[in-house]
């Protein structure tokens, strides 16, 4: 496959670079306007048969093909950010559907995998997940708070039958993905989320009553949105 993409990467370069000489030399006439776009769309278009996960690869081919069109006027300046974010909906959308993996727990970002920072006394688990959709399970294991953020993909932690430590922190970066947060009926959840063309869903109890752990959760949603049940 790297062989593949080595070829068809030089193929498109040896074709840019004789079609300019032949426009240069005034022995053919082609509208080169926008040729810049082309040091994205060309990388691109071999790393989405190089790369093991293609979704970043496509949405940066599509967004090269977006900026040519409009150097060459073909759609407007002022729309190609609406376009932009068709084409992440539509490309995203498709990754989630037919290839993203779900790695049953931790199997591909394991407890012991991911990096632990010690904050506040508490230690923190850092999770960050782009083009992907992963679940964390933290069933019967010490939790104390976590960092998680996710851009374009999916995020799930669950927190059922975790040993919670009471005042845990979450914190949210989420821009154009999803996050899942599951927890016991008896955990208190206290929610403190800025929303930018977002939502959050919280479906679970809120009311610091009686001897409860809280967990506090805190962050940025951008184009996305939060569940938490």
């Amino acid at each position: 496959m790297k062989q593949t993409s080595k070829i068809i990467g030089g193929i498109a370069l040896l074709a840019f670079g004789i079609v300019w000489a032949l426009e240069l030399m005034n022995v053919i006439h082609i509208s080169l306007e926008g040729w810049w776009a082309l040091f994205i769309i060309v990388p691109c278009f071999v790393n989405i048969f190089n790369d093991k996960h293609k979704t970043g690869a496509i949405i940066g081919f599509g967004i090269g093909i977006l900026l040519l069109l409009a150097a060459r006027d073909v759609i407007l300046w002022c729309d190609i950010w609406k376009y932009m974010i068709c084409l992440v909906a539509v490309v995203w959308g498709i990754s989630l559907l037919f290839f993203s993996k779900n790695c049953g727990g931790c199997h591909c970002h394991s407890e012991s995998k991911s990096e632990p920072i010690i904050m506040d006394g508490s230690k923190m688990h850092k999770i960050d997940v782009t083009f992907s959709k992963q679940d964390y399970i933290y069933s019967g294991q010490r939790f104390e708070g976590a960092e998680v953020h996710t851009s374009f993909g999916y995020t799930c932690l669950d927190l059922r039958n975790a040993d919670i430590m009471d005042g845990a922190v979450i914190t949210l970066d989420c821009n154009f993905g999803g996050i899942e947060i599951r927890v016991d009926k008896d955990i208190c959840i206290k929610n403190d989320i800025d929303t930018a063309f977002a939502g959050v869903d919280c479906n679970c109890n809120t009311q610091q009553v009686g001897d409860v752990k809280t967990i506090y959760i805190k962050g940025k949603c951008s184009f996305g949105g939060i569940e938490i049940k």
